[in-house]
């Protein structure tokens, strides 16, 4: 299918594709040079323009995710994916010269979580692109087509990248786990590459919001986006003064530590509710049983996004309500600076690498 026969000089990149690889968990990603795959049945085949660094990569890339040790490697990660559409299987809606995003979590449709509504937490996933598949550290890539996502024009591919993922999963914690209304008080505990786009979707909510971080820079640009930016020793006073005393309405706990999940307890009212998003491995938070049944404390886990939920997210960024945080955009070969700099905490929103030229054809 790929021979060079087949093949305009153009495109030539199909042929062995730039791709930044996890080759070893002990050393950094490495630039190797991979033979395009044949296209499976059914999937169209999209150049990949650009693809958003999450600290899940890094988790990737240090072999510190519960199926690193079954992982074979050499792996591509990369999950936040904007890619151009090349090829397309008929009796779909997409065309040459589209613009996609890529969701990434392609539950298998049959088993009683797909079936019930809830893809995310598939028992018999399919595919689980730059986790468990091959990512979009890579120039090209075979995508289902019903695992594609419009984008509308005037979002470049750098701005949507993050949609997929950062702003998704945002999305998912405050509207729909969270329930979020016009008028309640939030809590955002960690503002990092999901904490600011839950920021920006709590205020679009209708919320007033607390911003919680250690990073002062990070804090700014919370209040840039209309919240309260305190450090965590303030954040419990700062929770009853602005709670009447009870504490908030709702909290979104983005960094998964024990202490970070232990203050968002001590922050929420009585009858609030708790979403935690971020998780580490071997850590356990708890909470005094009187206090989660005689309080109704609701803890509530939020997991990646459905479909639908990125869509809406598309929605926001495309009507101008929720703004993608991009620290920098790099080329490619840059992965393991920006890997680097999420470890040190140096990145500011999003790092998205660049990835390909749009051609738009």
């Amino acid at each position: 299918m790929h021979s060079p026969g087949a093949i305009q000089p153009a495109e030539l990149w199909r042929l062995f594709m730039r791709a930044m690889a996890v080759v070893d968990y002990a050393r950094p990603l490495e630039l190797l040079h991979v033979p395009a795959a044949d296209i499976p049945a059914g999937h169209a085949w999209i150049r990949v323009l650009a693809c958003g660094v999450c600290f899940s990569d890094v988790k990737i890339a240090r072999g510190q995710m519960p199926f690193s040790s079954s992982l074979r490697l050499p792996h591509i990660p990369g999950h936040e994916i904007c890619g151009e559409v090349l090829e397309a299987p008929g009796g779909f809606w997409f065309q040459k010269g589209d613009r996609v995003l890529v969701y990434n979590y392609w539950g298998c449709g049959r088993c009683p979580m797909c079936r019930i509504g809830q893809e995310n937490l598939c028992l018999n996933l399919q595919g689980w692109v730059g986790f468990t598949n091959p990512g979009g550290f890579q120039e090209g890539l075979a995508v289902p087509p019903e695992r594609l996502l419009p984008l509308p024009p005037g979002i470049s591919p750098e701005q949507a990248a993050p949609i997929g993922c950062a702003i998704a999963t945002a999305y998912r914690a405050v509207v729909t786990r969270a329930a979020v209304r016009p008028g309640e008080l939030v809590g955002v505990i960690g503002v990092g590459g999901i904490g600011l786009h839950a920021v920006q979707i709590a205020r679009a909510a209708g919320a007033r919001v607390i911003a919680v971080d250690i990073d002062p820079r990070k804090l700014e640009l919370a209040r840039v986006f209309g919240a309260v930016a305190v450090l965590p020793e303030e954040a419990e006073e700062t929770a009853r003064r602005w709670g009447d005393g009870i504490g908030l309405d709702a909290v979104i706990e983005t960094v998964g530590h024990v202490h970070t999940v232990d203050l968002a307890i001590r922050m929420i009212r009585r009858g609030g509710r708790l979403i935690g998003v971020g998780y580490r491995l071997g850590d356990m938070a708890s909470i005094h049983t009187p206090r989660w049944v005689l309080e109704e404390i609701t803890l509530m886990g939020s997991r990646y996004a459905l479909r639908h939920e990125v869509e809406q997210a598309i929605r926001l960024v495309a009507e101008g309500l929720v703004r993608p945080v991009i620290d920098e955009v790099l080329p490619l070969e840059s992965a393991n600076e920006a890997l680097e700099r999420l470890e040190r905490g140096q990145a500011i929103g999003r790092l998205v690498l660049q990835v390909g030229s749009f051609s738009g054809v």
